[in-house]
């Protein structure tokens, strides 16, 4: 199992998996353009993947979509129903294979087994996923205000967390951003914060080693010295976690 991030944060976000035989999307918050572009500095074939997994339909997780299916890219689309309610007529009138998943509802992509599970987000049906093939787990989370502790097992213990630390709430609320658009990031259908970030992590990494690569960072509420203060603060032991940091930029492969 390899990870590419492709873009992080709130300009777009997209990411690039390839699970044995499997090679498949997460997103398409960004234009075509940049997708072909980041593929081929990564040496690979824009061509080659057939699924999409979806997470909501906010514009920075969904931008490219269009031109990405005009474009012949993509075969099969996984979302939940309200995500696909709340996208475009156009756009979704040019899915080949539509597959709406629902959280709590495990399926198959050849032979990755992913779990869907619902986030907190002021979206219409928000969805992370944790894949899993042969030995390896990957857990996406990204885009939620809280995760609810009935999803904390299914959470543990996994090779590589693609987790958000979207901001630190005292650098948000001096911010020049509208009071509104602050209490709802700081709210439970928001965004984590560093330090709910590095709980959970200290929460979910236990029983061995783990990769973290740190998602929808903010570029003018957040440094990486505040999510590194966060999670020396946190963790019980913060060796256990190798951590990587995603920008819109994006970030090569990491092996599991």
């Amino acid at each position: 199992m390899e990870v590419f991030i492709l873009a992080s944060g709130s300009k777009g976000n997209m990411a690039y998996l390839k699970v044995g035989d499997i090679k498949l999307f997460l997103d398409a918050g960004i234009s075509y353009q940049k997708v072909k572009n980041k593929m081929q500095a990564y040496d690979e074939n824009l061509y080659d993947v057939k699924s999409l997994l979806i997470t909501h339909e906010h514009h920075d997780h969904v931008m490219g979509l269009k031109m990405l299916l005009k474009q012949g890219a993509l075969e099969d689309i996984y979302l939940t129903q309200g995500t696909y309610d709340a996208l475009p007529v156009d756009v979704v009138n040019q899915f080949e294979r539509t597959h709406i998943i629902k959280a709590d509802e495990p399926f198959e992509v050849g032979e990755i087994h992913v779990s869907p599970f619902m986030l907190s987000h002021d979206a219409a049906e928000p969805v992370g996923y944790v894949l899993e093939h042969e030995d390896k787990k990957l857990v996406v989370l990204t885009d939620s205000g809280y995760v609810d502790q009935s999803y904390h097992d299914l959470l543990k213990n996994a090779d590589l967390y693609l987790l958000e630390a979207n901001h630190h709430p005292t650098k948000l609320m001096q911010s020049p951003r509208p009071f509104l658009l602050k209490k709802r990031i700081l709210g439970e259908r928001g965004h984590l914060s560093n330090d709910d970030a590095a709980w959970l992590m200290n929460l979910f990494v236990k029983e061995k080693p783990s990769k973290w690569v740190i998602a929808h960072i903010s570029e003018d509420c957040n440094t990486i010295l505040d999510i590194e203060e966060s999670i020396v603060k946190n963790f019980d032991d913060p060796t256990k976690i190798e951590v990587f940091y995603a920008t819109q930029e994006g970030l090569p492969g990491i092996k599991l």
